[in-house]
């Protein structure tokens, strides 16, 4: 009797922990994507710039927007002269990841639109250090 009560208070354990330990969802939601036109606009507003934060570096160009709302919104872009399609498709890709894998050490309520300045083969580990060195300046 006394095994079976151990192992019920060892399941009740076991589910506290897990309740404790929640998981954090990494995955891309459709509602953190910039895509509507107006919302794009707002960044490039000439009398509508006095909430408009910029940072950069060798890598990235960022603009920042508040958009009160409990969740950041983001919108990658690079020209096409800095590369290649294969490139350009390949440095967005990276930019999406390092964004979906961080979003819990980005700060919410923001409107991000990031600039890549150049392509360079790097590894995605510099990328990530250069990006996120621009999130932390927020």
């Amino acid at each position: 009797m006394s095994d079976v009560n151990q192992s019920l208070n060892g399941n009740t354990n076991l589910i506290n922990d897990r309740e404790k330990n929640k998981r954090v969802s990494f995955r891309l939601y459709r509602k953190e994507k910039l895509k509507n036109k107006k919302d794009i606009i707002c960044f490039f507003n000439k009398n509508d710039n006095s909430n408009l934060l910029k940072y950069s570096n060798y890598f990235f160009t960022m603009l920042v927007k508040q958009n009160n709302r409990s969740y950041s919104r983001f919108v990658v872009t690079i020209k096409r002269n800095k590369a290649n399609a294969v490139k350009r498709n390949r440095v967005k890709r990276i930019v999406r990841e390092i964004y979906r894998t961080e979003k819990t050490n980005i700060p919410l309520g923001y409107d991000y639109f990031i600039i890549i300045n150049r392509y360079i083969s790097r590894s995605f580990l510099d990328y990530k250090k250069e990006l996120m060195k621009l999130f932390n300046r927020i």
